[in-house]
Parts: structure tokens; C-alpha cells; sequence
């Protein structure tokens, strides 16, 4: 029994990896303009003038929508952001269409995307919205993180008025949301092991 437990768990580890888990960096924030966590992290609200009080396509961006790259400051690579917004309207859909395909464009063109530009070529990081009023972004593999000193830009657009604050965090894990082919492969190896030492005992 102790060696099918050991396949069963070897199992387990492959397909869900079993990376060290790290504290995240939380940040938060309000009125018009500020920084994440590190001073470099700056953050704008309609930084490149946003449409009318309640138009269409008002944004929030790090450093800010048309205001270059920031700077990421924390020790722990990252490799994801979320945020949360509050007071205003939703994140718009279609301008996360627009920017997980516009390869790091920027501006309102872009749509939102959160891009990695320390790399080259850039590196987008993957927008999911998660609700309503909040949205996820993503590296697409382990190679994609932000360290110490990376720039990058990242921009959020909404279908109305603009939020009047928000909240978020850095993830200092990678946190892949389908198995590469690699580690199906392991899988599949683990669990035919699996199988023999069952056809032994019987």
C-alpha cells in the first residue's frame, strides 16, 4: 500500500506542481494617481485624459495609459497581478480581447493587457476577467516574470464611469492553469507505475 500511496502522490505532484508557495505583495489605492509598492510602481487613473465623467473607455494603468513604463521594485520575482476595482463601472470585455492579442501596443488601442517589455521580444501577460470589476494577468510560462528593476506597463479599461479605487496584489508564484505536455507525459509514466505495482499484488 505504502508504494501505491507514493505513485498516487508522485502523481498528484506532477499535475499540480509543487512549487514553494511565497507571500504576494498587496497594494491599494484611491483618488487620482499614486504607487503600488515600490516607488517605481507608479499608477494613474486617466492619465492620458480618459473619456467623460461616465464615457466610454475611462482607464487606470501602471504607470498609466500613454505614460511610458514603470519600474518593478520588489526583492520576489512576480509572475501575476490581480486587481479589484470599487465606485465606478465594469471592466470592459471586448478591450481584453483587444490587448491579449494586440502584442504589447499600448495606449487605448491596446486594449488591456499587462505587458513585460524587460524581454524581447515583449512579454504579454494573459488578461482573464474575473469578475465583474476585477481581472487577472497572467505569465504564460515560468521564463515570463517580472525581477527586481524589469520595466513594464500595464492598462485597464472600463465601459463607464471611472472607479474611484482599487486593490490588487503581485503573485510571486508561478501558477500555470493548464499542464504543459511535459508534465502529461510524466503523469501518464506515474500513473502506468502505478499499474504495474497493481498487477503484481493481484
Amino acid at each position: 500500500m505504502r508504494r501505491v500511496g507514493l505513485a498516487m502522490a508522485a502523481a498528484a505532484a506532477l499535475a499540480f506542481g509543487s512549487g514553494e508557495a511565497r507571500a504576494n505583495y498587496a497594494f491599494s489605492g484611491s483618488g487620482s494617481s499614486g504607487t503600488l509598492v515600490s516607488s517605481g510602481e507608479t499608477w494613474s487613473f486617466n492619465y492620458d485624459g480618459g473619456a467623460a465623467t461616465t464615457g466610454y473607455l475611462n482607464d487606470w494603468g501602471s504607470p498609466g495609459v500613454g505614460a511610458g513604463l514603470a519600474t518593478y521594485g520588489e526583492s520576489q520575482d512576480a509572475f501575476g497581478m490581480t486587481l479589484t476595482f470599487t465606485g465606478g463601472s465594469t471592466i470592459d470585455a471586448a478591450s481584453i480581447t483587444t490587448g491579449n492579442g494586440a502584442a504589447c501596443l499600448g495606449s487605448t488601442g491596446g486594449g488591456t493587457t499587462f505587458c513585460n517589455t524587460s524581454g524581447f521580444p515583449p512579454d504579454i501577460w494573459v488578461a482573464t476577467k474575473t469578475g465583474p470589476d476585477s481581472i487577472s494577468f497572467e505569465a504564460q510560462n515560468a521564463n515570463f516574470f517580472l525581477a527586481s528593476g524589469d520595466s513594464y506597463f500595464v492598462n485597464v479599461f472600463f465601459d463607464g464611469a471611472t472607479p474611484t479605487g482599487f486593490s490588487g496584489e503581485w503573485q510571486t508564484s508561478f501558477q500555470p492553469t493548464v499542464p504543459e505536455p511535459a508534465t502529461f507525459a510524466l503523469l501518464g509514466t506515474a500513473l502506468l507505475g502505478l499499474g504495474a505495482i497493481r498487477r503484481r499484488r493481484a
